[in-house]
């Protein structure tokens, strides 16, 4: 069992303390949670905030079709409030670029030194670029990747089959979730610690 970090651009149409409207090029299927990243114009640091996905549709925009969804910040108990947040966003009209992070639950069917295939509850957009999160007993093994290829599988709780290529952004470690397949595939630690 594991997790799918994934992180994408969207332009934010409308903004208050209580929800948004963003447009996007990927699907964000309506009731998933995303953490939503406003860049802070007078400092470096953003602001971020948990919404949950109410409505979607499509509409066209600069010339092609994009999808236009609807968000409800989510307090703490993870259901929409009812109030304003403490610390509300600026209200804005005119759009701005912000981040949407996703993290989708998945269970890893079979992995490799180049990849590994995993069942999920919700697609992911193929060509994404996002990162593979697993825990062990004592440990949290990360990896880079890229979504190949996404499918319907069948199933009721984990419907959809997805390809992942890992990234080879850093050298192979130990640590790593490539690294434990390596060891699987030779039987041989491909890194010595020194």
């Amino acid at each position: 069992m594991g997790t799918v970090r994934v992180t994408q651009d969207v332009e934010v149409t409308r903004l208050d303390s209580m929800e948004a409207s963003v447009i996007t090029t990927q699907t964000l299927p309506v009731g998933e949670r995303v953490l939503l990243e406003i860049p802070d114009e007078r400092s470096a640091i953003s602001k971020a905030r948990l919404f949950r996905t109410v409505k979607t549709r499509f509409v066209f925009k600069d010339g092609r079709l994009r999808r236009e969804v609807q968000l409800a910040i989510i307090g703490h108990t993870g259901i929409p409030e009812a109030r304003a947040a403490t610390e509300p966003f600026r209200v804005s009209t005119s759009p701005m670029i912000a981040a949407i992070s996703r993290r989708v639950p998945v269970r890893l069917v079979e992995v490799s030194t180049s990849g590994c295939l995993c069942d999920s509850p919700t697609p992911l957009e193929e060509g994404s670029v996002g990162f593979v999160e697993v825990r062990t007993p004592g440990q949290q093994r990360t990896e880079a990747v890229r979504i190949l290829r996404t499918q319907r599988a069948g199933g009721t709780s984990w419907p959809y089959r997805m390809a992942f290529e890992f990234l080879t952004l850093a050298p192979l470690s130990p640590e790593s979730l490539r690294g434990v397949a390596a060891v699987i595939a030779t039987g041989v630690p491909s890194v010595q610690r020194t």
